[in-house]
């Protein structure tokens, strides 16, 4: 029976089932990064160091960095930067994504806005944030906060658009006065919607700090990949790439907790 009921979960979809219930939920990630890691040493054995190290080379240069403290340097200027950017959009885009879903002639204004910059990357902005700000935190700050403001904006509009209409009509019916909706019905319904854009945010935020720091910079973790390239330092570069996918899903899992403790009340149980 016991077989028969692991088996089960195994093949259950996630809503029947969460992560941690399935079998071989800590086996079977680490089976699948042995995996990765063994095709890169077998990859490793054709090339030099300076095209692909091996990951002994890569971990020994790893704990190099580690202890000279460089890396934690690089990691912390790159995390800085980024956690401010991600702030400042988040802060703003959230009340403009709530007055768009609110109000029809302000995100009639604002669509052009919005539809135009979002399809532009970021990358295509950096010449404008160097002549704007210069080549100090300002440009850098900007770029991030250029790229996570659309994901939670957008997100959150989608949030008071999709309010069921039935849940308002029930909640007036009750002698629910227009604070008192926004209260216990706009607010729950759009919070789901505005957590999954600002994890997309973030996302978005990881993938322009490299190039923010690569152009202008002599700190953080592009400023390290940019450089170490220039010296044919490939271990380097894969330490300074693992630690942000490392610094990427550290900073997931601790926003997902975040937002259960904080929100845990709206979420669905899908996103909690």
């Amino acid at each position: 029976m016991a077989a028969t009921r692991a088996f089960d979960l195994l093949l259950a979809p996630s809503w029947q089932a969460s992560e941690m219930e399935r079998p071989g939920a800590v086996v079977l990630p680490v089976t699948g990064g042995a995996i990765l890691i063994a095709i890169w040493g077998f990859a490793s054995l054709r090339y030099d160091v300076t095209i692909l190290p091996s990951p002994g080379q890569a971990l020994e240069e790893g704990i190099d960095l580690l202890v000279g403290g460089e890396l934690v340097f690089h990691a912390l200027a790159s995390l800085q930067r980024l956690l401010v950017g991600f702030l400042i959009g988040c802060a703003i885009a959230v009340p403009i994504g709530f007055g768009m879903g609110l109000s029809p002639f302000f995100r009639r204004m604002m669509e052009p806005i919005t539809e135009f910059f979002r399809y532009i990357p970021a990358i295509a902005m950096v010449v404008f944030a160097l002549i704007w700000f210069g080549i100090g935190e300002a440009s850098k700050v900007f770029l991030i906060f250029y790229n996570t403001f659309f994901s939670v904006a957008l997100a959150t509009e989608a949030g008071v658009k999709h309010i069921s209409q039935v849940r308002i009509n029930a909640v007036r019916s009750l002698g629910a006065n227009r604070r008192q909706v926004l209260q216990f019905v706009v607010v729950p319904s759009v919070v789901p919607y505005a957590i999954q854009g600002m994890r997309m945010g973030m996302g978005r935020a990881f993938a322009t700090i490299v190039s923010a720091e690569i152009l202008a910079a002599n700190s953080g973790l592009g400023f390290l990949i940019f450089s170490s390239r220039e010296f044919s330092r490939m271990d380097t570069v894969i330490v300074a790439i693992a630690v942000l996918g490392v610094l990427g899903i550290v900073i997931d899992r601790l926003f997902r907790r975040m937002t259960r403790m904080v929100g845990g009340n709206y979420l669905p149980s899908e996103m909690a």
